[in-house]
C-alpha cells in the first residue's frame, strides 16, 4: 500500500513538474490587461475580474481588468485587434463582438484574433416590463403592441446584444419602438425611472426589482428556460414560448491579437480550463451571483459555436439605425 502511496505520489509530481515547465517555456509579459469592452459593475465585468483574480494565481504575470466601452463595445474590441502581439494584452467579451459586425459598427469577426476559448456562459437576458404596464405574460406584451403601436419603448444599445434581440422581436411582429439607452447600467435606471417599458438585462441586476414587484419577467433571450427551484424561479426562453426566430446564446470568451505566441495561448487556454473545471471557489462565486453553471470549451469547439451565431445573426436585418 505504501508502495502505491509513493508511486501515486511520484505521478502526481511528474505531471506537476511537466505542468511548470510547460508554462515555464512561455514567454509571459510582467502585466496582461483584460480588455472588457463594457462598463464596470456588470456581469461582463464581474466574469473578467474573477478570472483576473484566479489567473493572476495561476500563471506568472499579473492580470488586470481593464473596462473599455463605446460604440456597443467596438472601441475595446479595436484596442485589442490592433494591441501588441506580446500577450500582454487580451479580450474579454461575448456575443456582442458578431453583432458588431453584422449591424456595420465593425467589419470583423474572430478571423482577426487568436481565439483561445469560451470561459463562461451567460443564462441570458431576461426581457421586462414595468409592472405599472399591467403585462404579465410574453403574449399579453405582443397583444399590447399589436393593439398600441409604436407606444412601448423598449431599451437597447445600438450593436450590442440587444439590439440584436430588439430586431428579431420587432421582425416577429412586437410593434415596439426600440430606442437606443445605452449601457446595461444605463437601461436599468431608464425603465427603474419610468423613462422606457421594456429592457433587457441579466437576471441578478434586476433581481431585487422583480422580487419588490416594480418590474414583470417574462421570458429570456437565451436558448434555456431559467428555472431555480430553490429561489421559485421559472422563467421560459423567448424562443420556447411559439417565437423560435427570437433567441441569441449568450457566451464570454478571451482571444488575443491575431498571431499572438500559439504557446502562450494555449498555456492561457489550459489555465482557463482548469479554474472553470476544477476551482470550487470560481464555480460558486458565478452561480451566487448570476446563476451562471461552469462552462468551458476549446479553441475549435469555441469557434464552432460562434460560426452557428453567426449564421443565427444572418437571418435577421440588423443594419438599421434606432
Amino acid at each position: 500500500m505504501k508502495k502505491f502511496v509513493v508511486v501515486l505520489l511520484s505521478f502526481v509530481l511528474a505531471v506537476m513538474l511537466l505542468s511548470c515547465v510547460a508554462s515555464a517555456d512561455v514567454s509571459w509579459p510582467k502585466n496582461v490587461e483584460i480588455v472588457v469592452p463594457a462598463g464596470a459593475g456588470g456581469d461582463t465585468d464581474f466574469n473578467a475580474r474573477l478570472f483576473a483574480d484566479k489567473l493572476s494565481k495561476k500563471l506568472p504575470p499579473n492580470f488586470v481588468v481593464s473596462n473599455v466601452n463605446g460604440n456597443g463595445g467596438a472601441v475595446g474590441t479595436r484596442r485589442v485587434k490592433d494591441a501588441k502581439k506580446d500577450g500582454g494584452t487580451v479580450l474579454f467579451y461575448h456575443t456582442a463582438l458578431l453583432v458588431n459586425k453584422h449591424c456595420g459598427t465593425t467589419n470583423y469577426g474572430f478571423e482577426e484574433y487568436s481565439f483561445s476559448c469560451i470561459g463562461a456562459e451567460n443564462i441570458g437576458n431576461v426581457l421586462t416590463v414595468r409592472s405599472k404596464l399591467g403585462i404579465k405574460t410574453l403574449q399579453e406584451l405582443y397583444d399590447y403592441t399589436k393593439a398600441n403601436p409604436n407606444k412601448l419603448k423598449m431599451a437597447a444599445q445600438t450593436g450590442a446584444t440587444s439590439y440584436a434581440i430588439a430586431m428579431q422581436m420587432k421582425a416577429a411582429g412586437f410593434d415596439l419602438r426600440v430606442v437606443d439607452a445605452g449601457s446595461a447600467a444605463d437601461r436599468l435606471a431608464a425603465i427603474v425611472g419610468g423613462h422606457v417599458d421594456v429592457i433587457l438585462s441579466a437576471y441578478g441586476s434586476v433581481k431585487d426589482y422583480i422580487e419588490e414587484g416594480d418590474l414583470i419577467a417574462l421570458a429570456m433571450d437565451g436558448e434555456n428556460d431559467f428555472v431555480n427551484e430553490a429561489d421559485k424561479i421559472d422563467i421560459k426562453a423567448i424562443h420556447n414560448q411559439g417565437y423560435e426566430t427570437i433567441k441569441l446564446p449568450f457566451y464570454y470568451f478571451f482571444a488575443f491579437p491575431k498571431d499572438t505566441d500559439p504557446e502562450l495561448v494555449q498555456a492561457f487556454t489550459e489555465a482557463v480550463k482548469d479554474i472553470v473545471e476544477n476551482d470550487t471557489e470560481y464555480q460558486g462565486k458565478i452561480y451566487g451571483s448570476y446563476y451562471q453553471n461552469p462552462f468551458f470549451k476549446d479553441t475549435e469547439e469555441g469557434l464552432m459555436i460562434y460560426s452557428d451565431i453567426d449564421e443565427l445573426l444572418g437571418q435577421v436585418n440588423l443594419t438599421g439605425k434606432l
